[in-house]
């Protein structure tokens, strides 16, 4: 294995292949990184642009290349000195459209499918005489109205039989049994499929294929049905997404084959695990997956760590994709003094404000009851058959399942706890017991025996004739659903409504966590050193809701608390009436956004658009005056109105850009600290593509958009152009890592009290050392030319950091 010194995170799709990414070799090794993070490579869905919705694990994106492409590129990183990690999504596959091989045999054999375990489909859920088969809800309109509408056709599908297309994209096949009939009867397939195909906008004339639908393995519905009666495991709320059983062995070695083969050809160095919390037993796919691999790999995982949550020390990992190192890093650049200024501006600009835990709360429970309804439906049943199979718990109903269940989870504060074969941690039973016991109190009125079941099957301590593999099973999907209801209540909704300061308000991260002392920030760096000092740290994924260098400039609102608040005021008045038509929320959202998404270099025309998608996804996630199901066109027209009128008033421009240049100017200090922090604390830090240079990206899909890498070429080759830019800077910090290697991968962190506002370190191994020094300061401290003065100085970054070298 490469021992792992950077990584540059390149996202894949048929617009950026193999090809292009073997081109950008000689690129990454000038920048200074060890490693190429590559999205997932395995065939998805045609037309991917994330590659997380795998349809095939036997084979390579045909999209992204061939075999002799990833060759090639593995081979000219190796040539090098460089690696490759490779994301791997074990949760789930694609769905729907006619791609995924295992997906279509499940619809064509229903249960008697050799596939039928590999997924987790609630077989006896369904309406009556509707149980038995795989709900289907891709459909944009009712099915009475596509159907009439001529968008549901029977097809031959050749030797297979037939199929039922919906959209000339998602392929249904028709049951064996049905298909030998339709042959006996009709004669040939063009007779069958004449005989099923109406007249588009009359209903009755597609009866004969309304009535070959209803006998199948699936049921096709609206995707609004698929919050109420989804009866398979999802990725989160994405129907598309199906979970797979990859604690199923015959699962766990098809999945991984190609993978491990990659490995033992030493094409792959390391795997970053996508959704671990999506397992049902996290910790033994990771034991199995380390004892498989053909070679030792450098092996992360996607985990979202409460502010208050470490790492599971047992877990056979070298660390996390680094979401709580980003958080922590912009809450240390975050002023703490400007925590009641910004609160106080922010309530008086939109009226009254829901705190976020409370926010949380409520959003948590909305989702349980709307999008993530179905999922809690399942798991109160199998609560109760636990409860029923035996008489000390028979009196307990399903009903009281619900309100338990759905009370426990909205008060979790983790995403998920981790019981398993060895038991239950303390650690899990002080957050289960913490969750009930704020869950008697908000439900008093539900019968304290249910509290006392639930909490005694998740604290594993239940004791009778109770089934074990029920017991085991009814705990681990309440495991597996609390984190989707965590993801979508807080990250996809809470996140998007308490927009006090946005930076704040990311991936990995809490809104009420406003700063980050000095101190803690030593704490953490130092634990991580002794715990995962290979662990990633990631400012920019393509998870996070807003670029690094946006939220460094928004973060810079902090330093100037009296200047926003009455810029806000000012601007809302300037830009009446149009912007009364827009919430006050979302109108301070949009101001933020301008802030820190007004590109350092030119604008450009797409800026305008790019805004307003941004606003739309947030507006959506928020889900209070448009949503994703039922779009409120009417409303974000109005926002979008808004956008194209004060980027052509001018009147507007003259007022906003001196405070936005205000505001930006230090902004680009904090995102200077940022860049060289993540760069030399412990850890591995991920260079996300571009984000070497200033990283403005707003929610994906804008944070995927197409990098013009042959301007950043250009940009690195003359750095003495760009002296004072963040590209430079992150090229001289790549470059000292590539010749102190040991000092970041194996040296000591020793903090240095330099004085407030002034956080510094210094990172030894052997007699090579280095000391790093940044001000966090309004202005440039007076100390840092002192400091600088140290007789062991070997260069620095120049600005608001100094990082000097000796060996």
């Amino acid at each position: 294995m490469i021992t792992p010194r950077a990584t540059y995170r390149l996202q894949l799709n048929k617009d950026f292949t193999f090809a292009d990414a073997l081109a950008l070799v000689p690129y990454l090794e000038e920048l200074g990184v060890s490693h190429a993070y590559l999205s997932p490579i395995l065939k998805a869905r045609a037309g991917s642009t994330h590659g997380y919705d795998t349809v095939d694990h036997t084979q390579l994106n045909p999209e992204l290349g061939t075999m002799a492409e990833f060759r090639a590129l593995a081979d000219a990183l190796h040539q090098r000195g460089m690696g490759v990690l490779l994301d791997f999504v074990p949760n789930h596959v694609g769905v729907g459209g006619s791609e995924n091989p295992i997906w279509l045999d499940l619809l064509k054999h229903g249960q008697a499918s050799r596939y039928a375990e590999w997924f987790d489909v609630d077989w006896s859920a369904g309406r009556p005489g509707a149980t038995g088969k795989v709900l289907v809800p891709f459909l944009g309109s009712t099915y009475a109205e596509a159907l009439a509408a001529g968008q549901i056709r029977l097809k031959s599908d050749g030797e297979d039989g037939f199929a039922v297309w919906v959209y000339d994209n998602d392929k249904l096949p028709v049951r064996p049994e049905d298909a030998a009939a339709l042959v006996e009867q009709y004669g040939s397939a063009d007779a069958a499929v004449t005989a099923h195909t109406g007249h588009e906008g009359d209903f009755a004339s597609w009866g004969a294929l309304d009535r070959l639908i209803a006998s199948q393995h699936w049921r096709l519905v609206h995707f609004g049905a698929g919050g109420d009666e989804m009866n398979y495991r999802r990725f989160f709320v994405n129907s598309e997404l199906a979970g797979i059983r990859i604690d199923r062995d015959e699962v766990f070695e098809h999945a991984h084959r190609l993978v491990f083969e990659l490995i033992a050809e030493v094409l792959v160095d390391g795997l970053r695990i996508d959704h671990i919390d999506g397992l049902l037993d996290p910790k033994r796919y990771l034991e199995q997956l380390r004892a498989r691999s053909p070679r030792p790999i450098w092996l992360l995982i996607e985990k979202i760590l409460a502010p208050h949550e470490q790492l599971r020390p047992d877990w056979p990992v070298d660390g996390t994709t680094g979401y709580e190192a980003g958080a922590e890093l912009i809450r240390l650049v975050t002023r703490a003094e400007a925590e009641p200024a910004l609160t106080a501006a922010y309530a008086d600009f939109v009226g009254e404000v829901t705190e976020p835990d409370q926010e949380e709360y409520r959003t948590k429970l909305r989702v349980m009851d709307n999008e993530l309804a179905a999922e809690l439906e399942s798991l109160a049943k199998r609560f109760a058959a636990l409860a029923w199979s035996v008489p000390e718990t028979r009196d307990l109903t399903e009903l009281q399942m619900r309100r338990v269940l759905r009370e426990t989870v909205a008060h979790l504060s983790v995403y998920r706890t981790y019981a398993d074969g060895e038991g239950v941690s303390s650690r899990d039973r002080r957050e289960i017991g913490r969750a009930l016991a704020l869950a008697r109190r908000t439900q008093p009125q539900v019968q304290p025996i249910a509290f006392d079941f639930v909490e005694r099957v998740l604290c594993g301590t239940l004791e009778g004739g109770y089934d074990p593999e029920a017991l085991r099973l009814a705990r681990g999907r309440f495991q597996q659903y609390s984190g989707p209801v965590m993801a979508k209540g807080l990250e996809d909704t809470t996140l998007y409504r308490y927009n006090r300061l946005v930076s704040l308000n990311d991936v990995g991260a809490h809104p009420d966590r406003f700063s980050l002392s000095i101190a803690a920030f030593h704490d953490s760096n130092r634990r991580r050193l002794v715990t995962h000092p290979s662990c990633m740290i990631a400012t920019s994924t393509h998870d996070t809701k807003r670029g690094e260098d946006v939220r460094a400039f928004i973060a810079a609102i902090a330093d100037e608390p009296e200047l926003w608040g009455e810029a806000v005021n000012r601007w809302r008045q300037r830009l009446s009436p149009a912007a009364d038509a827009v919430h006050p929320n979302d109108l301070y959202l949009l101001f933020q956004l301008l802030v820190g998404g007004w590109p350092v270099g030119d604008v450009g025309d797409e800026f305008a658009q790019r805004l307003k998608d941004a606003m739309m996804k947030s507006v959506r996630e928020a889900r209070e005056r448009s949503d994703w199901g039922v779009n409120n066109t009417g409303y974000e027209e109005q926002v979008f109105g808004l956008i194209d009128a004060l980027l052509g008033d001018a009147r507007f421009l003259e007022d906003f850009h001196p405070v936005r240049e205000r505001i930006q100017a230090v902004g680009r200090r904090k995102a200077l600290v940022q860049a060289a922090l993540k760069l030399t604390i412990p850890g591995v830090p991920d260079i996300y593509r571009g984000g070497e240079d200033w990283e403005q990206s707003f929610v994906d899909p804008d944070n995927r958009r197409p990098v013009d890498f042959a301007r950043l070429k250009e940009r690195l080759a003359s750095p003495e152009k760009n002296r004072d830019e963040k590209i430079v800077l992150t090229r001289t910090l790549l470059r000292l890592r590539c010749r102190l290697p040991e000092v970041f991968s194996a040296g000591s962190y020793e903090p240095i009290d330099a004085g407030e506002d002034i956080i510094a370190f210094r990172r030894s191994h052997g007699d090579k050392s280095v000391v790093v020094i940044a001000d966090l300061s309004r202005g440039h401290s007076t100390m840092l030319p002192q400091l600088a003065d140290l007789p062991t100085a070997f260069g620095s970054t120049g600005g608001p950091v100094w990082v000097l070298a000796s060996a």
